[in-house]
């Protein structure tokens, strides 16, 4: 039902790049035996412990000294170990670019993150180079960097249990929208009523308060159903980030803020022309919604301001790794 934040996971991916490096380059350099090489078979036992320890590993396999494929095992959707459709044996790779940079290294070489052409997902391709009796191969593994991402930060048993929460989101607004439409149906029928027997000219000048005062309320439950079914369903949120959250306040709030105006200028009304004598209520209400512009406005400025030193300091981190990583090379 929704699609993939690649600009999120991107992000994330630069914020952790050193992390991710070293955590697949052990990886790959701790199967990466020359024996492979001779007992391809070997390959699938291989890959269950991989997927087993680093369940964001989706792909491994092997390329012969021509960039050749001999042999693809791979994660199906429970999670267990097969071969991969043998979609890939016997594929000419000679012309990737891990191949190449592998082949002219002795080093791990890892990928810039990509689109997999299998799931459409962000992924990064690992390359070890193997040597075993003569015989010359490389060992490739290919993560799913999203999976991997949630890995390190510990919200793998979160991304488990979104789609239960996803639906229960996607109930409750079903209900407010329901609700909203009972309420929409109520204040034009209404309308139609005192149309069809205006009655007393007193009683036809309030009718029209009272069905603007429940179209409001079914225009407030209306949005919030919305904001709710938008942010929670529909687009792929990232927890981590304050300005997901920030945002998705603003909206709560702002549908508030819109219904409370509204009640409080229509109590105005009917107090000028004397139908009501809560004034008091309504220049309260008014004052109140006020304040909330105020503070919701001081909230999102605040949390921007905290958000841009947050990436400031990131920014600047990841300058300093990559410095230190230079010169250690």
């Amino acid at each position: 039902m929704h699609s993939a934040n690649y600009i999120s996971t991107i992000d994330r991916y630069h914020e952790q790049s050193r992390s991710i490096r070293e955590l697949i380059e052990s990886i790959i350099t701790g199967i990466g035996e020359p024996r492979l090489l001779s007992d391809p078979s070997g390959l699938r036992g291989v890959t269950e412990k991989l997927i087993d320890l680093y369940p964001f590993v989706d792909l491994v396999y092997l390329l012969d000294e021509d960039g050749v494929q001999v042999a693809e095992y791979g994660a199906d959707e429970t999670g267990h170990v097969n071969r991969a459709h043998g979609q890939g044996r016997g594929v000419d790779r000679s012309q990737r670019p891990y191949f190449k940079r592998a082949a002219e290294s002795e080093n791990v070489h890892l990928t810039e993150p990509y689109l997999s052409a299998a799931s459409r997902d962000l992924c990064i391709s690992a390359t070890v180079r193997l040597e075993h009796g003569g015989k010359v191969g490389y060992l490739v593994i290919d993560v799913d960097l999203e999976a991997m991402i949630s890995f390190l930060l510990g919200d793998t048993m979160r991304r488990r249990v979104e789609p239960f929460f996803r639906g229960l989101y996607a109930l409750f607004a079903a209900a407010m929208l329901l609700v909203a439409g009972v309420l929409f149906y109520s204040s034009m029928s209404e309308l139609v009523h005192a149309l069809m027997e205006p009655g007393w000219a007193s009683e036809l000048q309030l009718k029209p308060f009272e069905v603007i005062v429940v179209l409001t309320l079914a225009m407030a439950i209306f949005d919030l159903a919305k904001t709710v079914f938008e942010e929670e369903v529909l687009l792929e949120k990232d927890v981590h980030r304050h300005s997901t959250v920030r945002r998705t306040m603003t909206r709560f709030v702002a549908a508030i803020l819109v219904a409370i105006l509204i009640e409080g200028l229509l109590t105005m009304f009917k107090v000028s022309m004397g139908y009501s004598d809560q004034g008091v209520t309504a220049t309260l209400m008014v004052f109140a919604a006020a304040a909330l512009l105020v503070a919701l406005g001081l909230y999102v400025y605040l949390g921007a301001l905290a958000e841009k030193a947050l990436l400031g300091n990131n920014g600047r981190s990841r300058r300093l790794r990559n410095v230190r990583d230079k010169e250690e090379h």
